[in-house]
């Protein structure tokens, strides 16, 4: 951490990426001015929180020597299940996941003790859902946002401007051909700090999280969390290119004058394959951490057996609270309608040539062609 004074200062490496997607911005996204100011605001709020929680942790260095302790990690590909993999999961009333307000409005604890239900943080996390929601009303029919979680970690690692969720989001290639070689260790050094912060003021017994970030950063997540629990959801990649093509084209859209779907096609395909050859990397270089694999056809076909199996492959307890909310959980999901329609096509791609980009990754955990991406 760098210091002036008793004031922080931004890192090096986060000036370096903010650097390098503003640069981006300005050759390639095509913002209209309500864009430019969106953006803005989402930089500035970016900003803004890295540096509190900078401040923060200068001032109660008691907090970040903390231990984070044998996290729950859950890995894949975006729109490949592990969604709903993390929702099973934090049904589990030992779990400690990030919510919603958490990640987006600010990390710093109330003022005042208050519990997690009237943290003033909700509040204003509530409004910013309501107005993505007026923005993009089509993102509800693509993924579902939680006021009180589970949230994924990717909006605290953007603080770190170094992750592929913001190349998904705008149209930024020069920026995603600088993630292809950053080196991810002082964004997870952060992603640690924030989660000590977070748990000093709702500890829980054992943290809960997932990113798709996660895959390009194997080494740099195990050397922070070298106890980690890792549980990896295979699926056939048509599935998640496509998907994660759509959902960042209604992303896009809040900002872009324009979306050319094809070019978004392949920016989606180059950077999850890009990731996913790095993360295949990084598994074999370190063979002796072991990563639970489970496929989406099993998770869908046995949610409640799939669940059971990961405790018991890292020796934890699977109460009756955790089984009987887990229950619940599914039951409501059943009803839930499915909306969200896509196709490799839509995006200039085919389920060939997704394949055929992800053939190491297909091979080496035998995943088959699957049927045409239709929902999920």
């Amino acid at each position: 951490m760098e210091k002036s004074g008793s004031k922080v200062s931004l890192p090096a490496d986060a000036a370096t990426g903010l650097e390098h997607l503003v640069g981006a911005l300005n050759e390639s996204a095509d913002l209209h001015p309500f864009g430019r100011y969106y953006v803005s605001e989402l930089l500035v709020g970016l900003l803004s929180n890295h540096l509190k929680l900078m401040t923060y942790q200068a001032a109660h260095p008691e907090v970040i020597n903390a231990p984070v302790s044998r996290p729950l990690i859950i890995l894949g590909l975006p729109r490949s299940g592990t969604s709903f993999l993390f929702n099973l999961l934090a049904c589990d009333p030992e779990h400690r996941y990030l919510s919603n307000w958490e990640t987006t409005v600010s990390q710093m604890p109330p003022r005042q003790a208050t519990a997690r239900e009237h943290d003033p943080r909700r509040r204003t996390g509530r409004f910013l859902m309501a107005f993505q929601r007026y923005l993009a009303p089509q993102l509800e029919h693509i993924h579902e946002f939680y006021l009180d979680g589970p949230e994924e970690c990717t909006p605290i690692l953007m603080q770190r401007f170094a992750t592929q969720a913001l190349a998904g989001m705008f149209n930024v290639p020069g920026y995603s051909t600088w993630l292809d070689h950053v080196d991810h260790r002082p964004t997870y050094l952060h992603h640690r700090g924030a989660l000590q912060v977070l748990q000093a003021t709702y500890p829980a017994k054992r943290w809960l999280l997932k990113s798709p970030d996660h895959l390009a950063a194997l080494d740099c997540l195990l050397d922070t969390y070298p106890d980690a629990c890792l549980v990896h959801l295979h699926r056939d990649p048509v599935q998640s290119v496509a998907s994660w093509a759509s959902l960042n084209a209604a992303f896009r859209g809040i900002c872009a004058s324009r979306i050319d779907n094809a070019e978004l096609g392949q920016q989606v395909l180059q950077r999850l394959a890009t990731d996913m050859d790095a993360y295949l990397a990084a598994r074999r270089r370190r063979p002796e951490h072991g990563v639970l694999d489970i496929p989406y056809k099993r998770l869908i076909a046995d949610p409640m057996g799939t669940v059971s199996a990961i405790y018991g492959h890292f020796g934890l307890e699977f109460g009756g609270s955790a089984r009987s909310q887990l229950s619940d959980f599914l039951a409501k999901d059943r009803e839930k309608p499915r909306s969200h329609r896509y196709t490799p096509e839509d995006f200039g791609l085919s389920g060939e040539s997704i394949r055929e980009r992800f053939a190491d990754y297909m091979s080496t955990f035998d995943l088959g062609p699957g049927k045409p991406a239709s929902s999920g």
